[in-house]
């Protein structure tokens, strides 16, 4: 059986084929070098869209993750990162990636943190770019007592909720 290190110096030493997708046992969050691991080609159903893994993956509980080409540079990052090829550092590389579909800056990042907090502070962003309210100008919403921003008819609550499409998370 193949395992995670295995899979790393084939790719290291160029033996996969381009179509090739990285399968784990388990789940990427608890991915180690000794994971059974393996490269492979999905199939999918005619009749539908569903994957189906390569003879004997299912059997070994292996679930496709990441294309090889991925994963070849999750370990080129890690070892830029490192200094050198470094297979400890591939392997935090790849399960962030799996893991977040993103690219740490630095070997043992932190987890990003959840969307909704970084929805949040994205929202608060925007909010906060939309400037005072001029109380001189009513918001043309029916009931709203407050002023408009800047280059709009509408308080910051109503000009963020028309420009997002959803309610307004801030009272202020």
């Amino acid at each position: 059986m193949a395992n995670l290190l295995d899979v790393i110096q084939r790719i290291r030493t160029n033996r996969f084929e381009e179509s090739d997708w990285l399968y784990i046992a388990g789940s990427a969050k608890d991915l180690t070098l000794k994971t059974e691991a393996d490269l492979g080609c999905p199939e999918f159903a005619e009749d539908s869209n569903d994957e189906i893994g390569p003879a004997g993956f299912v059997e070994r509980q292996l679930q496709s993750t990441i294309d090889v080409d991925t994963v070849a540079q999750c370990i080129v990052w890690a070892d830029q990162l490192s200094g050198a090829a470094d297979d400890d550092a591939a392997l935090d590389i790849i399960r962030y990636y799996i893991q977040f579909d993103a690219w740490p800056q630095t070997l043992n990042a932190a987890d990003p943190p959840p969307a909704d907090e970084i929805l949040r502070h994205l929202d608060r962003e925007f909010y906060d770019k939309l400037g005072p309210e001029d109380s001189s100008k009513k918001c043309r919403r029916d009931g709203c007592d407050r002023g408009i921003v800047r280059f709009s008819d509408s308080c910051r609550r109503h000009h963020f909720e028309n420009i997002c499409k959803r309610p307004c998370p801030f009272d202020d």
